[in-house]
């Protein structure tokens, strides 16, 4: 396993939208200038965010604001502000929590008995037996805090603002008496909520504070508890918010400190709700928890907590910002777009390109890469991004809004490691490596097993397969699953080269996995080849079949053998599993044994490496590509002819539903060819086919299936019909740095594969 390349102050080369190699400016693209729309005179737009002047009708296109564990929704009118709270492990629980993998391991004879002789359905059901697929907890919302002032009503010249580079979120208007103000942020350093009202000059805040519990699909089954209390000068305002019983957690609590200046300024109790009267200025401090057990509190830590805090805004803005500065700071896309089209308003910027689907909005671009950027970094921490990164105002996000690892999670810290997200990225390591006990019973219970198996889904609270059923979801057949999760960590060690990550916790993990495929590995094919038995393609099922369990998918023996590779590097670089018997020995005969790739009769890379398996290109995923992205296997320095079939398997792709993710992983396939068209028209289907809005509130429904259609939102907060499985927004999914720039960025052939000259420029270390 050798060392990457040293740091690159500067690359470039055709990042984010791509063009062909060599090309000056980006294929049609949209460049031209007019003013921006009627910002305030009074605002100052910040160098790097996102601002718009009109208030968020709803949760959905309000500004976001997070830490990696707290999460903030800004939205509503001065008359009536709402901040929709959120904890990263706030999960609905369902009883799964304590539900084992069922064991599975003594159906696998007959289950690859019947996929060897062709019968698939038969294979699929033998597999699943009588289990019933289990769903993951749902992540929800805390609860709303309204802040009602109407005497805001009449409010006019109107924006808000997000400044990128120190995760504030602001809310501005103006009235006869001048300048009103709101300002809020999360802190890193104090793991609180930071919210500040400030008035005209000459002029007091008087606001009522309360706590709203009925959002979009709260359950009946959990109940809700409101508190009001004055202590000393401060306001305490409570939510507690109780599970149905035996299911998992007891519950969850919110707890908002309010801290009044004024010597004429006060906090009152009305009911369930808090009054300020006549506040110089108002500061809301809160705080967010889950408790395992009924009495956890009674002890008020919340509370407590809050009461140590210092009551100064900037106080604990500044011990927050170099934080979350160091995180966002680390790059930044550089497409030559005009000053003033970098003050247009998101709305404008939407807009315009809505005006043109066929080219790609430059600027629109330029601030999706930011924007991806800035909510990438506030919802990781303590977990990686779900869904939905870190945020929900709805209690029935599609898919749960967990974190869904056959591509949703893996496309969200694809720019984790290259692009300089400082201390981002544990949150993702620390998820990995946590679940490994789980993943180890997944392999033992499902196939008889050492090793891993990952699963398909997970909440965040536990790793367990538990996903699958016998027919259209056969989650437990795919097996690169912990492989592709285990990537990221090690291309960690590849661009820092951090020897005691790799000896303590990555490298016995890459170690351990490849004994997974030397208990799996077990039938081979005439030529004497393994045979991957059973096998899943996400989430696509043969033409010839239409059965999802079949043999020999192409991603999952790319996985398998980088899986070997790797766990051969590291054993090398640890001077471990060396000698005759040992691990090295077995895992390089082992490599030697897998099936090579098979190309269609269409020249294409197919799906399935396995006589009588035909493929069904038109579908949103491309599993088959793996070894084109996230890996390197397929490039055209050492593969050129998997290069012509890979992108030949990309041209008779269909767009299926057009969703997001998958034109994002086809993006980056496309740029790991050095195909810059190819990654240009990826693009342009996200921009160009309505999956970028402003306002989302027409479209919110139901929980959304495989069909719904993705969307993204310039904005930032995110659909409730369309957040789902295959809805990539740019709070994280999005984010174009982690899905092209680095694609080209990352490798130790780094130098051949940065493209010069061109208008694109990504700036910061890449490495």
């Amino acid at each position: 396993m050798s060392l990457p390349d040293p740091p690159l102050r500067r690359r470039h080369f055709l990042a984010g939208a791509a063009a062909t190699a060599g090309a000056v400016v980006l294929p049609g693209a949209l460049r031209p200038s007019r003013a921006a729309a009627a910002v305030p005179s009074r605002v100052t737009l910040p160098e790097r965010g996102i601002h718009d002047t009109a208030p968020a009708a709803d949760w959905t296109d309000g500004f976001l604001t997070g830490n990696g564990e707290y999460g903030a929704v800004l939205h509503g009118t001065p008359a009536l502000e709402k901040v929709v709270l959120n904890h990263h492990r706030f999960v609905l629980p369902n009883g799964t929590r304590t539900v084992q993998p069922p064991d599975l391991a003594g159906r696998l004879p007959a289950v690859r008995d019947k996929a060897l002789a062709g019968d698939y359905a038969g294979a699929a059901g033998e597999f699943a037996g009588d289990w019933t697929l289990r769903w993951t907890q749902t992540y929800h919302p805390g609860y709303e805090l309204h802040l009602g002032t109407p005497e805001a009503s009449g409010a006019a010249d109107y924006a808000r603002l997000t400044d990128f580079r120190t995760g504030e979120v602001t809310h501005t208007w103006a009235d006869p008496a001048g300048t009103w103000r709101r300002r809020a942020f999360v802190s890193r350093a104090d793991r609180v909520i930071v919210h500040e009202l400030l008035p005209a000059t000459g002029r007091t805040v008087s606001t009522v504070l309360g706590a709203h519990t009925a959002l979009e699909g709260t359950p009946g089954s959990v109940t809700f508890r409101t508190t009001a209390k004055v202590v000393g000068r401060d306001g305490y305002l409570g939510l507690r918010g109780t599970y149905p019983a035996g299911q998992g957690a007891f519950g969850y609590e919110g707890v908002t400190r309010v801290v009044v200046a004024g010597a004429r300024a006060s906090v009152t109790v009305d009911g369930s709700t808090l009054v300020v009267a006549g506040a110089a200025r108002v500061l809301l401090l809160t705080k967010l928890d889950r408790y395992e057990t009924p009495d956890a509190w009674d002890a008020e830590p919340l509370q407590k907590a809050l009461a140590a805090l210092t009551a100064d805004y900037g106080t604990l803005l500044g011990r927050h910002r170099p934080l979350h500065r160091a995180m966002f700071d680390g790059s930044s896309l550089d497409l030559g777009v005009p000053a003033a089209d970098r003050r247009l308003s998101t709305g404008d910027l939407v807009a315009r390109q809505n005006g043109n689907r066929s080219s790609l909005d430059l600027a629109l671009l330029e601030r999706m890469y930011d924007s991806g950027r800035y909510l990438f970094v506030s919802s990781s921490g303590v977990l990686p991004p779900r869904l939905t990164g870190i945020w929900t105002g709805s209690w029935t996000g599609a898919w749960a809004d967990d974190i869904t690892t056959d591509a949703n999670v893996n496309l969200q810290v694809a720019g984790g490691n290259i692009l300089s997200h400082g201390d981002a990225m544990r949150g993702y390591f620390d998820f990995v490596l946590g679940q490994l006990a789980d993943w180890r019973d997944n392999a033992a219970r499902i196939y008889g097993a050492r090793g891993f198996l990952a699963p398909s889904r997970t909440d965040g609270e536990h790793g367990h397969m538990l996903h699958f059923n016998d027919s259209d979801f056969p989650g437990q057949c795919w097996t690169g699953g912990a492989d592709w999760l285990l990537h990221p960590l090690l291309e960690y060690y590849q661009v820092t080269g951090d020897t005691a990550f790799l000896r303590d916790r990555l490298g016995p993990a890459l170690m351990e996995l490849a004994l997974f495929y030397e208990d799996f590995l077990t039938r081979t094919d005439a030529a004497g080849k393994k045979v991957f038995v059973p096998s899943y393609s996400m989430e696509n099922a043969p033409a010839s079949t239409g059965q999802m369990l079949a043999v020999n998918a192409t991603g999952d023996i790319a996985a398998g053998r980088h899986a070997l590779r790797a766990a051969v590097d590291a054993a090398d670089a640890l001077g471990a599993e060396q000698g005759p018997g040992r691990g090295v020995a077995r895992w390089t005969a082992l490599l030697a044994a897998l099936p090579d790739y098979t190309v269609n009769g269409d020249g294409a890379l197919a799906e399935w490496s396995w006589p009588g398996l035909t493929d069904r290109y038109d579908h949103r995923h491309v599993h088959h590509l793996y070894g084109a992205w996230p890996l390197h296997e397929i490039n055209p320095e050492e593969r050129p002819d998997l290069v012509r079939a890979a992108g030949r398997a990309l041209d008779l792709r269909g767009d299926e539903n057009l969703s997001a993710h998958g034109s994002l992983h086809r993006a980056l396939a496309r740029a790991r060819l050095k195909d810059g068209a190819g990654v240009h028209e990826n693009l342009r289907k996200i921009l160009g086919n309505d999956m970028v809005f402003r306002r989302a509130g027409a479209q919110r429904g139901g929980a959304a299936g495989p069909k719904a259609r993705s969307r993204a939102t310039a904005s930032g907060a995110t659909s409730g019909a369309n957040s789902g499985k295959n809805s990539h927004q740019c709070n994280a999914e999005s984010e174009i740095e982690s899905r092209v720039a680095r694609s080209e960025a990352r490798s130790r052939m780094i130098e051949q594969r940065c493209w010069r000259g061109t208008v694109s420029r990504v700036r910061g270390p890449v490495a």
